[in-house]
């Protein structure tokens, strides 16, 4: 059974003439409508397929056919490289509606889903060439995915106002992170035994079932025509009158510093568990479940506190209790605390926990920072910018970790290799965030202190 209430709203709004929606049987109350809503489904089996073709499922697959620390590091970088892409597609953005040009990618997008899942079982290729054509069909994955993503947040901001960003931000992390806890099980009980090539088939092809999902829910979604918002945030911007704007320009120093923690969290964890902990991958898989699981927990309780009071507390929190997490992760990877599953699995949760609420604060501040004039090519030089930092992070921690190669060094308490060198790293470097935040600015609070 399904309620809708009216609220109103004023004329130019997207929830104008639009009912409020409060979910099946009432459980989920939301301050927007039914159309809105579908963002959070469509998220939800986007979710389902990423977190198989974007994270420890494809990994595991191309260390299995011999890929290199370097190697990963360049998968890594894929994802947010192909960000540059949405500067020359924000062009373009005015000329389709924000739904039609961003169906266009993901639909494309899906027949690489299909063809990496056919890789594994090309037995007559060397395992070289079936990394080959994987590392290919995740090259034009993510080419597609970041000309077609141009489009996403200009579209969300048009259809969400300020006042309520921080509830829509935390339900739809909800539901993301729903889709890949139950993600990560499943592929575990598909992996569970001996691993065999058509088990990572079997696991891509409910990658390429989420994604068809996906895109039907993605066609629910409403595509109203906001003539006058759409010419304005067409309005190509430039790199000047961006910098110029001091809250910007910090959110963007600041999200680069952080990419450097952040660049290889998706690749080298999981190759230091397969390759130096020894555990197997449905036990890598059922582990990393853990990491979507606790934000489940406290996603809403989030976005109504930085609705209230703002990013930056969050932001700040996050980044205290992720140091710790990695500092435990140094000390498992130079041998001071024995690897364990138990500990691995509490590494994730927390460590999910943190993550989750920095995305959210982080996401809510950026939204606060674009201006609506130009805001398309606003949130494609940003991505743009911030994409690069992320892009090169990964590949430079893969061409480290080969160098250092079978690095083994004791100093005390402490057993230095390759992995334990890098988790050394990304501690500091997330120690150094936290002085760093002190940039940061949220319009919001200016406001309220003004």
């Amino acid at each position: 059974m399904i309620a809708k209430t009216h609220v109103k709203t004023s004329e130019n709004s997207p929830q104008a003439s639009n009912p409020r929606y409060v979910g099946f049987f009432g459980l989920l109350p939301v301050p927007y409508s039914q159309g809105v809503f579908n963002f959070h489904w469509f998220n939800f089996y986007n979710s389902l397929c990423f977190q198989i073709i974007g994270g420890a499922p494809i990994v595991l697959l191309a260390k299995d056919l011999g890929a290199s620390s370097l190697i990963l590091g360049i998968i890594a970088a894929f994802l947010p490289l192909m960000t540059i892409l949405q500067l020359p597609a924000a062009r373009y953005l005015g000329k389709y509606s924000y739904r039609s040009f961003t169906l266009m990618g993901w639909t494309m997008r899906t027949l690489f889903i299909a063809t990496s899942a056919v890789i594994p079982l090309l037995f007559f290729l060397s395992r070289e060439w079936r990394l080959a054509l994987l590392v290919g069909s995740l090259f034009f994955f993510y080419l597609l995915r970041g000309i077609s993503s141009a489009a996403f947040l200009p579209w969300v901001t048009s259809m969400v106002g300020g006042e309520m960003r921080g509830r829509f931000i935390s339900i739809d992390h909800s539901f993301t992170y729903g889709g890949a806890f139950l993600t990560m099980l499943l592929s575990s009980l598909l992996m569970s035994g001996h691993v065999v090539p058509w088990r990572y088939s079997l696991v891509l092809c409910f990658s390429l079932l989420g994604a068809l999902i996906s895109i039907y829910y993605m066609r629910r979604i409403p595509d109203r025509e906001h003539h006058e918002g759409m010419i304005s945030s067409a309005e190509p911007v430039s790199l000047r009158s961006m910098i110029a704007q001091k809250p910007l320009r910090n959110s963007v120093l600041f999200s680069l510093l952080f990419g450097t923690v952040g660049g290889g969290l998706g690749v080298f964890p999981v190759e230091y568990l397969r390759i130096q902990a020894h555990f197997s991958p449905s036990a890598i898989y059922a582990l990393t479940s853990g990491t979507f699981l606790a934000p489940l927990l406290i996603l809403q309780v989030l976005g109504h506190r930085i609705d209230r009071f703002g990013s930056l507390p969050t932001i700040r929190g996050s980044i205290v209790l992720f140091t710790l997490v990695l500092a435990v992760w140094f000390a498992m990877a130079a041998d001071v605390i024995t690897p364990s599953w138990p500990l691995v699995l509490l590494l994730n949760v927390v460590g999910g926990m943190a993550v989750a609420a920095f995305n959210l604060a982080s996401l809510h501040l950026g939204m606060s920072v674009v201006p609506d004039y130009g805001k398309n090519h606003y949130f494609a030089l940003t991505t743009v910018i911030t994409g690069l930092g992320l892009g090169i992070v990964p590949v430079l921690w893969g061409w480290l970790l080969d160098a250092l190669g079978n690095l083994d060094h004791v100093s005390g308490p402490f057993h230095f290799t390759r992995h334990s060198i890098y988790f050394l790293g990304i501690t500091l470097l997330c120690a150094s965030c936290l002085l760093a935040s002190r940039i940061l600015i949220d319009p919001r609070e200016r406001k309220i202190e003004g």
